[in-house]
């Protein structure tokens, strides 16, 4: 029966990934395209821009609208790399203060530590849920 569920749980990872790299082949192929895209229109609206006005200002003009793109996307990718403080809501709940007779408890009365285990984390959670869903997907299908 385990030698059952490996074939098939194996099996299943294989088509996964092989899926996985036609995607990232796929992708790669239209990135391509759309970088070499991004390249002639360059070349057209240098063409366009030295018919207009000259041959250096219409590099100027280009360099400096890709110098100032640039540096846009770099700013976004700082500010999404930062970590952010949580923000610390000092003993009010989400709606404001919550009184002890309202969350079920009485005062003074916190729900009880456990023993010796720390507190799983949030990544260990969410990980062990995401692999019981594979896992429940796989058997489902075969079932």
């Amino acid at each position: 029966m385990l030698r059952l569920l490996l074939a098939i749980f194996g099996g299943e990872i294989r088509l996964m990934a092989r899926r996985a790299a036609r995607t990232a082949l796929i992708c790669a192929i239209g990135g391509l395209l759309i970088a070499c895209s991004a390249v002639f229109f360059m070349i057209a609206s240098f063409i366009a821009l030295a018919d207009r006005y000259d041959a250096l200002t219409a590099a100027l003009v280009i360099g400096g609208f890709l110098l100032v793109l640039g540096l846009i996307f770099l700013l976004v990718a700082l500010l999404r790399g930062r970590r952010r403080r949580p923000v610390s809501l000092g003993g009010f709940g989400a709606y404001g203060a919550v009184p002890p007779a309202a969350s079920g408890m009485a005062p003074g009365v916190g729900p009880a530590p456990s023993a010796g285990m720390p507190p799983a984390s949030v990544k260990t959670v969410l990980g062990i849920a995401a692999g019981a869903a594979v896992i429940g997907l796989i058997l489902g299908r075969r079932v």
